[in-house]
């Protein structure tokens, strides 16, 4: 049973060597339990206090310390929180940590510390899941939407659709039970107007899922052609290492292998795949399937060819995938101007063609950089607009959208204001789920085992 009774201790900055540590103590007995720790008996709150911190049996000096108490309700718990800034390192963190324990705290659960931020109503649950997602994010983008999403803008447009709702129900539940009386009730027409509004601003939101998913997680880009392509080739070359083994054997690669690269403040995942051909080779028809598993997931494809014929043949591919798409010729070490001018004369703004030359690490920067823009044009990443990252997020407000088509049908056929009613309050359940209003204790675990000790 997850139990979020006593006051719990952690250290929060990371283990091993450094100038300094903060453990964080948080719970109603905090100043009771730090007491015999200090030389001075009362800590003056909002302010940093130097003190020895003692063993609180023997006395013994541990550490020279900063103490920051912060009294509830005005801490990042909600409750009374202090802080404990010493010198870093394995050895003292550890000793001060046990000498809270001895003093009456427990170990904190993963996550403890935001989760009592939400239990108390510090914060929702979109803005307890957006710190994680800044301690986690990998380039700024990243971090700029998990800003966005802790300053609780998502969580202010759930609310406003949620109020749109509210009144609506509220109203026809009036005009129910009021029926036989002379009461003012709203019209299906206004709550049309309503329902209309709020599956606009619903479907906005899921329409920037892509967006705050790669934002989020990265883009996920395969490199993709046949065999002997130089798909190896190139990712070593974008990563200026020998990352994968390269041959002129075909079939080499069986296995996709993932590399990550912070480009331009966005995260792009690189995949190298298995060459696209006919085979029987059992492992080789495996390493296939995961291939084109990894296309139909793409955000962007890249895909390598050495000449007129394969890059013909690729756009013909790349046109039936309906994926932003980039096409790199390769190799154009071994072809004459003539020919590498016919092959770019089949580019098109939806299907650039970038020559390249992977073993040389030619053009490789123009190449990335069009990855770079496609993907900032068709994903919207260089702005600052609302997008969700969270695929939780994603399936509540598809619930509450197909919940309010529900309603707008029942609205169009005219049926009794009890079908509209549930429809709608199964759309404010919904986005409730996402704000943590009505989740489930499983789920609450779920997000919050995902935390680090410490936070």
């Amino acid at each position: 049973m997850y139990s979020l009774e006593g006051t719990i201790a952690a250290l929060s900055t990371p283990e091993g060597v450094g100038g300094i540590a903060v453990v964080r103590l948080s719970g109603p007995e905090s100043c009771s339990i730090i007491r015999p720790c200090l030389s001075r008996k009362d800590l003056e709150p909002n302010r940093a206090h130097f003190m020895p911190f003692l063993h609180p049996k023997s006395g013994d000096l541990i550490d020279e310390t900063v103490i920051t108490y912060f009294k509830a309700p005005h801490s990042y718990t909600g409750e009374d929180l202090i802080e404990i800034s010493c010198h870093g390192g394995r050895i003292v963190p550890g000793l001060i940590l046990n000498c809270l324990y001895i003093a009456g705290a427990r170990p904190a659960l993963p996550g403890e510390f935001t989760r009592r931020a939400f239990i108390n109503g510090k914060m929702d649950l979109t803005q307890a899941e957006a710190v994680a997602d800044m301690i986690h994010a990998q380039t700024e983008a990243g971090l700029q939407s998990a800003r966005t999403l802790l300053r609780g803008r998502l969580s202010k447009e759930l609310m406003h659709i949620r109020q749109l709702l509210t009144e609506s129900a509220a109203l026809l539940e009036v005009g129910l039970d009021f029926s036989d009386q002379d009461i003012e009730t709203i019209s299906h027409k206004d709550v049309e107007k309503r329902v209309l509004a709020g599956l606009k601003q619903i479907s906005s939101l899921i329409s920037s899922y892509k967006t705050g998913r790669i934002l989020h997680e990265g883009a996920r880009v395969p490199i993709v052609g046949r065999p002997n392509a130089g798909k190896s080739s190139l990712l070593n070359a974008v990563l200026h290492e020998e990352r994968v083994i390269t041959s002129d054997i075909p079939g080499t690669t069986r296995d996709y292998i993932e590399e990550r690269i912070n480009h331009g403040g966005v995260l792009i995942r690189l995949f190298d795949t298995a060459g696209l051909r006919e085979t029987e080779d059992i492992l080789e028809t495996a390493g296939l399937k995961k291939t084109h598993e990894l296309m139909s997931s793409a955000d962007l494809l890249l895909m390598v060819t050495v000449n007129k014929e394969e890059t013909e043949h690729a756009l013909y591919l790349l046109k039936q995938q309906d994926k932003p798409s980039i096409i790199a010729l390769n190799k154009t070490d071994l072809l004459s101007q003539h020919e590498i001018r016919s092959c770019r004369s089949l580019s098109t703004p939806e299907i650039p063609i970038i020559p390249i030359c992977a073993i040389h690490e030619s053009n490789i920067g123009e190449l990335m950089e069009t990855v770079l823009k496609t993907l900032q044009k068709t994903y919207a990443l260089n702005t600052e607009s609302l997008a969700i990252s969270h695929l939780r997020h994603q399936n509540h407000l598809l619930s509450a959208r197909n919940a309010l088509l529900t309603a707008q049908k029942a609205l169009n056929n005219n049926l009794s204001p009890e079908f509209i009613i549930h429809d709608i309050r199964e759309a404010i359940s919904s986005l409730d789920d996402i704000t943590g209003k009505t989740t489930s204790m499983d789920i609450l675990n779920h997000i919050f085992d995902q935390f680090c000790v410490g936070k």
